[in-house]
């Protein structure tokens, strides 16, 4: 075989094919594949576990890759339902959108309590004008309500604190 400048003969890491590859390529990967269909084979068969992209350093020999999920799930709720939110806005092709950051934010600004009934309990985004009557997800169209209060309210235009319409 021969040998180019800046390219070095060598094997796949799966079926000991010998490929020519770049020596930047050689130097920044462990392994080299003749080509996609190797590496998926490789994938499948000969990675190890602690390697595979859903690994993340927490999931022991054995368990399910779905733990994972499971336990990140648990651990950032807040995240969770601020994902599940963006993408319901989303479906509802909503103008707009907003930050995390942004509802923490507003949280904060009202006391971490409900606009409607001021008691200090677990907030949920309300959207002032409701996205099913065209509302927008931008963070002035959201005040944070209680569940029971956010309920209650349904997809009426309803707001406790008329500043948040300005």
């Amino acid at each position: 075989m021969r040998c180019y400048h800046n390219y070095v003969p060598t094997k796949c890491s799966n079926c000991n094919k010998e490929v020519i590859k770049k020596l930047s390529v050689l130097k920044r990967y462990k392994r080299v594949f003749c080509n996609q269909k190797c590496y998926s084979k490789f994938r499948e068969t000969k990675l190890p576990f602690k390697e595979q992209h859903a690994y993340k350093g927490i999931l022991k020999e054995g368990q399910p890759k779905w733990l994972y999920t499971v336990r990140y799930r648990k651990a950032h709720p807040e995240r969770i339902s601020h994902l599940k939110a963006r993408r319901y806005a989303r479906e509802r092709n909503a103008e707009g959108s907003h930050t995390l950051e942004e509802w923490q934010a507003l949280k904060k600004k009202f006391n971490y309590r409900c606009a409607t009934c001021k008691k200090k309990r677990l907030l949920t985004k309300d959207h002032i004008k409701p996205l099913s009557l065209n509302g927008t997800d931008y963070i002035e169209n959201i005040q944070p309500l209680c569940r029971s209060c956010n309920s209650r309210k349904w997809k009426k235009l309803i707001c406790e604190n008329p500043e948040l319409l300005k």
